[in-house]
Order: structure tokens, then sequence, then C-alpha cells
């Protein structure tokens, strides 16, 4: 028997990956298949493209070429002057009976790569109490999975702080990235030590802070995506913290729905939850799943790394480092057996199926229907605004009782609709078994809540009921009901009052001008203070008292502009300055293109709407929409050379200068904080930026 083997046939500029010749088409496939296995399962959907010419290159190909041709764009994706990206495939993911379209926009050999992460979820997903058996190193090192991450990363400013190295993402090529590959293949990689500094609590206490090296970053971001897709789908939905397509808001929106009738609110905080976890329960966990070591043991190399405080070297015996990609999954892993034991405290405390009616409403309602029967009006009339100012459900019912649960990161709200002993009872156990993983639950932050009575803090919102009852209009009899006491979220004005004293916005009771920001032009002091203002109205949309926050927020912080304008332009009070520039303290125009900047109008109606758009639907990789440029087969931007071609990173916009230096009048045309140089062109730069 003799086999031949053909030489594979590859369309120009299109990997090899993905695309194979058929007849008069052109199959484009999720991966490529091999012949010769006999297990084709995987591939499930290829389509064949009609070929319209005799380029032997499809339309669809054509307009490809046509769309990416440029210097690179993050909001688009284009080449520098060939084609370095083209949509390779889309398919369909159904869950929670929603279906969405998927589609990746990759570089190169990427949809491989995708292919796998997508499969990876779906398998877990679909059978989550299954092992994952898939060899996880190899993806890993898959030098496109690190383009990917790298992709992410890039434009983050916190990548250009150093670790206990000088080196940052600056600089970055192909090498690197093959260099990072070849070490990961041959388990010879070794995270370094982070730096660690402190950062002040809200409290009054310090948190530690590690900053890793930018480019270990790398290899974080690719585990992390990795075990997004591995632990995601298994998750439960009362977790909120550090999840794709979930926040606080979603958190609260929770709340809103699930707390509604709780009398009970356990308000609880777990004491140094990310220095405490024990890494052989957090492997034992994480290995249980995955069944390749030669991954764990990567994970385990990033959590044994270390750091550094004051020039001494200490190694991380507990905890997983604040400040590290990888940490909040992790801590998700971790904490999820939190989630699944409250899961079973609440099936094992729910009880009854409806509340009973109270007994005030029992003992009124047979005289109502008697003067009914008589048609005595006047004491119908009197019986029904008694009856208005009585509940008709026993909330203190024994026989029915409700427990809800809701946890971001560390910190867990738990609902209680029953007795006060019930809800020690249930903080009692939460708190044994957090004791039995090696968590302690903070004493002082841990306590016990009145709906009706007091008011509980979850996510720097207040929750406690309303303390008056309301009534609707029920069209279908025509008359009024009465609604029992509602759940409320309450912005805390005092200790946003308080955040602005420690801020410099406000000393005493009164505003002052915020001096740091003296030495800017108008209309970025116009603009800073706008963003304070946007970003607390933001955050508290869904709260009751928003009007009054709106206010508050209004009289502080633009008395503080107006005093800051007052010391910027020598005005002496702050009536020249609302005569000069009006009562927005309106910033001039100052190129012939811009509007005048006025301080922000907000509006004080509220709204109770909460600004988000939860999916189910976990899309774990999160590299739709961003710009994937390639670092291969780059040329340099000022001399068009192509040998040791790197990119050169800025963190922030503002920090070119167009006037002094070529690179930075490019970077600023195109609107980017990368651009790829050569190794000679990138040194220049640095050297006339320092001089």
């Amino acid at each position: 028997m003799v086999k031949a083997i053909l030489p594979e046939a590859n369309c120009l500029l299109i990997s090899s990956t993905g695309y194979y010749h058929q007849g008069e088409g052109i199959v484009k496939s999720k991966e490529r298949v091999d012949p010769y296995r006999s297990d084709h399962s995987d591939f499930t959907r290829c389509e064949i493209i009609t070929l319209k010419d005799k380029s032997l290159q499809p339309k669809e190909y054509v307009r490809t070429i046509k769309n990416t041709t440029g210097l690179p764009k993050e909001s688009n994706f284009y080449g520098n002057r060939v084609t370095i990206l083209g949509k390779l495939y889309s398919w369909s993911v159904t869950a929670n009976k929603r279906s969405n379209v998927i589609r990746y926009y990759c570089t190169s050999g990427t949809n491989n790569v995708v292919s796998r992460l997508e499969k990876l979820r779906l398998r877990s997903e679909n059978r989550p109490k299954h092992t994952i058996n898939t060899n996880l190193h190899s993806l890993v090192y898959n030098v496109d999975l690190l383009n990917l991450a790298y992709n992410l990363l890039k434009s983050k400013p916190g990548n250009m702080t150093p670790g206990i190295v000088p080196e940052t993402l600056d600089g970055m090529s192909q090498e690197i990235l093959l260099n990072i590959s070849e070490q990961l293949k041959s388990e010879s990689f070794q995270f370094k030590p982070s730096r660690r500094l402190y950062i002040p609590k809200a409290n009054g206490g310090l948190r530690p802070l590690t900053i890793a090296s930018p480019r270990d970053k790398i290899v974080q971001q690719a585990i992390k995506m990795i075990l997004e897709n591995v632990f995601e789908p298994i998750f439960l939905n009362n977790s909120h913290g550090f999840r794709p397509n979930r926040s606080c808001h979603t958190a609260l929106k929770d709340v809103r729905r699930t707390f509604a009738s709780m009398a009970w609110v356990i308000e609880g905080d777990i004491e140094k939850c990310f220095d405490s976890i024990n890494h052989k329960l957090l492997m034992n966990i994480i290995e249980s799943k995955v069944l390749d070591r030669r991954f764990t043991n990567l994970i385990r190399k990033a959590l044994k790394a270390g750091y550094f405080e004051f020039k001494v070297f200490t190694a991380n015996i507990a905890g997983t480092p604040q400040g590290s990609i990888v940490s909040p999954i992790l801590a998700n892993i971790f904490l999820h057996q939190l989630d699944v034991y409250i899961e079973s405290l609440r099936t094992g405390f729910n009880k009854g199926n409806k509340p009973g009616t109270s007994k005030a409403y029992k003992r009124i309602r047979p005289e109502y229907r008697r003067a009914l029967y008589h048609k005595d009006v006047t004491k119908i009339r009197d019986l029904t605004n008694s009856i208005r100012k009585i509940d008709y459900t026993d909330y203190s019912d024994p026989n029915y009782k409700r427990l809800a649960y809701i946890r971001y990161a560390d910190d867990w709200l738990i609902g209680v609709r029953g007795s006060y002993n019930d809800a020690l009872e249930i903080r009692s156990k939460v708190t044994e078994f957090c004791n039995g993983i090696n968590l302690k639950v903070s004493e002082s932050k841990t306590r016990i809540t009145s709906l009706y009575k007091d008011k509980a803090l979850f996510l720097g919102v207040h929750l406690t009921r309303s303390n008056q009852n309301t009534y609707y209009i029920m069209k279908r009899f025509n008359r009024s009901k009465r609604q029992g006491l509602q759940l409320r979220f309450q912005a805390p004005i005092q200790n946003i009052v308080a955040r602005f004293h420690k801020q410099g916005f406000v000393k005493d009771p009164k505003s002052i001008p915020k001096f740091i920001w003296l030495s800017n032009d108008h209309r970025t002091i116009i603009s800073l203070y706008n963003s304070v203002v946007r970003g607390y109205l933001n955050y508290y949309s869904f709260v009751h008292n928003y009007g009054t926050l709106t206010s508050r927020l209004m009289l502080l912080l633009k008395s503080s502009c107006c005093k800051l304008l007052a010391a910027k332009f020598k005005l002496k009070t702050m009536a020249s300055v609302y005569k000069k520039f009006g009562k927005n303290l309106t910033a001039p125009a100052i190129k012939e293109n811009e509007k005048p900047l006025s301080f922000i109008k907000p509006s004080y109606k509220m709204t109770l709407k909460f600004m988000t758009k939860v999916n189910p639907d976990v899309n774990a990789t999160k590299i739709v929409g961003i710009s994937q440029a390639s670092l291969q087969g780059l040329t340099c931007q000022v001399c068009g050379s192509e040998y040791r071609v790197e990119m050169h990173h800025i963190r922030k916009m503002k920090d070119l200068n167009p006037k002094i230096s070529f690179v930075d009048k490019l970077m600023a045309k195109k609107n980017r904080k990368q651009i790829p140089l050569c190794r000679e062109c990138h040194m220049r730069r640095h050297r006339n930026n320092k001089s």
C-alpha cells in the first residue's frame, strides 16, 4: 500500500489553519480536519465559499483585503498595508433559552485557540460534574493565546507600571512571546516576585497590593482565560464579583428581586479573605476539576511567586495576592464552595408555599361581611378604613420561611424571612463552615439587622424598609389596594460627604477648592469635576433618594469648582466667577471644532433604574470588539524597517508631545497608545524623551 502526501494548499495571506481547497471552492472550517483521524466529532460546521473569479479567492476575502489596510487602530481591525485580520467563523450558542451569535475576529491562526476555548466552555457547561481531561498546558503556551492575552492588556495604563524589574510592555515583540511560549512548553517558566505596597482602606486600615511584572501578566491573563472557560459555567447565579457581564448593579438588582419579603439581613464579610485562602485547599478544588497537572503546576507557581517588601523577599504561604490578574478568578473558585453550602442551607430552610393571613385581618373580616350583608354604609366605610391599615399577610408565620443570598467577592448578604433566632442560627452555621475552610468571618462587620427598624449597608448602598404604606388602583375592580412596606435603596449621603472630606473637596461643612487641580486649564477642571458628579450619579442611579443626592453633590462640587476657578483666575468672590463664566461655569472653546464646556446639569428625577444589561450567556474569552493587531509582520512606522520591530507603549494619550517627537505626532494622529518601531528608532525615541 502506497500513501501519497500532498502539499498543503494555502491561499495568499491566509493561515493554513482553517482553510483548505475542495473542488471549485474553499471550505472555511472551525479548525483543520485531519483525514487520518477516526474521530471527527469536533468538526461540527463548515461553510462552502464559492469562487467568483480566476484569482482563487472568494468574494468575501476580497472585501477583507480592502477593509484591512492602513495603520492599526483600537476601534477598527486594520493592518499595515497587508491583511492581518479576517472574519474566521461564527456559530450559535444557546443557553438559558436565549440564543446569541458569537463572532470572533482574530489574527492569523487564533481561530484554533478561540475554537478550543469555546469547546472547553461548552463542555464545562453541558457536563458540569465531569472533569476536564483536555491538554490545557498546550493551550496556555500557544503563541496565539498569548497574543490574545497581550491584546487584552496592552491598552491598560497599569501595565506600564514595573514590578521589581524595570521591564514593562514597552518593547513587546513577537520574539518575546515566542520566548515565553518556549519556557512554558519546557516548564522552565518562573513568575518573578511581585512588588508589594499598601493603599489606605475606607475604615482607616491598609490594604496590601502587589504589582507583578507586566510580562508575567500576559501568562496570568492566559491562565485566567482558560480558568474562566472551565469554571464560569458552573458558578452559581448569586455570585457577582469579578465575573463577566456582572457588576455591583447586577448584585443589587438581584437584592431588589430576592430580598423583597425579607425581615432580617445578615451583613457578612470575610476578614482578609484574599490573604487567607489556603493554597492546598484551593489546588485540591482546581485539581479535582482539571486533570492536566502541568497546567495546575503553573497555577501553583503563580501562587508561590512571593513578593518584595522594603527589599526583603517574602514567600507566599497562603492567599491570592491582591493586584494579580488571576487572583479574582481563584478567589471565586475557592468561595464557590461557600455559595454551594448556603444554597444547601436555603433548600433546607425554605418552608411552606404561601404565607398565612394575619390574625388582625381574620378578626375584622367577618364584621366587614356582616356590614355588607346588612348594607350598613357607615360601618362599611369605617371598616374599610380600618382594613386598609391592617396587613393581610402574616409576616411572622412560622410555617412560611424563606432565605436569600447574594455574594460580591468577599462581601455577602443573607436575607431571612423568619425569626431572629433563625437568623442567629444561619449566621453561626456560616461562620462554622468558613472556619472549616480556614476563613474567618469578621465579627465587627458581620451583624444582623432588622430592615423594619434599621439600615443594612451592602456595596455602598443602604437597604431598609419604607416607613409608610403605598396604594395602587386595581382597574379591574375600580378600587385601591394597600401595598406592604417596600424595600428601599438609599445612597449614604453622610458617607459620601466624609469621602469628599478625605479627597479635598470639603472641609468641615463647607466646600473648598481642590488645589491639586489648579495647574490644569479651565476645560480640564470642568471635565474633572463633571467626571466626579457623573460617576456618583451613575452608580446611585437606582436609589430612592436620588434627588437629595443630586442636590447635595451639585451644592458641594459646583461650589468647590467655582472656588478653584476663582483662585486660578485671581477673582475675589464666587459672584465674580459666575458673572464672568455664567451660572454653569462655561469654559470657552479653544479649537475650531470644539464646543463650550459647561458644568454638568443632571436630572433630579428618580428613575430607580440600574445601569446594566445582564447577559446570562457567558463569553469568558471577552475578545469581541478588541483590536487584534498581531505582533507578526510589523513594520517600523518611522523608517520602514522590518528588522527587530517591537511595540512602543505609552501609559496615557496625554503623555504624548507631538511638537517635540515625530513618533508622538504619529501616535496622536492615529489616536493610538501603541505603535510599531524598530529597535533603533525605539531607543532613539526614549533617548530624546529623556533629554
